[in-house]
């Protein structure tokens, strides 16, 4: 499915199901960043890759997002940024803030931007 154009050279950004470390995870990637498995069975981007935007969709994890939906990827390429919901380490406590690309880690919390609770 594609969900936008790429920030960085305006290729398709697609959405593909895969499994990793045994869980169903989405990445979405630019159709330019592709990667395969290497000698030693490290998964890394081929030589004619010329795009490295991609995002997991497990990618806020740490802060007890269990997923970065299509709908947010679709946002975030389309305004440049959007709005994700994150929580506190023992879940109880929720804030908001800021998601931005970034070219080496796919996407960026914005962490000093104050956002009000929607």
């Amino acid at each position: 499915m594609i969900l936008g154009k790429c920030p960085y050279c305006n290729a398709n950004v697609i959405s593909k199901k895969i499994t990793a470390r045994g869980k169903n995870i989405k990445v979405y990637s630019c159709e330019n960043a592709k990667k395969q498995y290497d000698e030693s069975e490290i998964y890394v981007f081929t030589s004619d890759s010329t795009c490295r935007f991609r995002v997991y969709s497990n990618t806020f994890l740490k802060w007890n997002k269990k997923s970065f939906s299509e709908l947010e990827m679709k946002k975030l390429l389309k305004d440049g940024q959007t709005i994700v919901r994150l929580h506190g380490k023992k879940g109880s406590s929720e804030y908001f803030k800021y998601v931005i690309p970034h070219k080496e880690y796919g996407v960026s919390i914005l962490w000093e931007e104050e956002i009000e609770t929607l």
